[in-house]
């Protein structure tokens, strides 16, 4: 929601999801906009609950989605991207081939 809403006024709307092994038997989930991005000040604040950037944003969201990726063993980092826009990336434990073929 956060990617669209940040491509709105965008003349280029690219919106990439994608996903691939990571070290220490991980998957890393990447998530990349063309919308206006965010500047390296707003970095440290992110995650930070409250915090936002919307004229109407409640600023919990990326708090509420670190906290749970946490809670699961990975975690969640935000980068700008060169060429506007941004990619919000995080990490989460791969399943066991046993957990997908045992029916849970």
């Amino acid at each position: 929601r956060n990617a669209l809403e940040a491509m709105a006024h965008s003349s280029r709307r690219e919106l990439i999801a994608s996903n691939m092994p990571a070290a220490d038997d991980m998957i890393e989930i990447a998530v990349s906009d063309t919308g206006s991005g965010f500047g390296e000040d707003v970095v440290p604040n992110l995650f930070r609950t409250f915090f936002t950037t919307k004229e109407t944003g409640m600023g919990v969201g990326l708090s509420v989605s670190r906290s749970i990726i946490e809670a699961h063993g990975g975690r969640m980092w935000a980068e700008a991207n060169s060429a506007g826009g941004a990619t919000f990336r995080f990490t989460l434990p791969a399943a066991s081939s046993e957990s997908l073929t045992d029916g849970a």
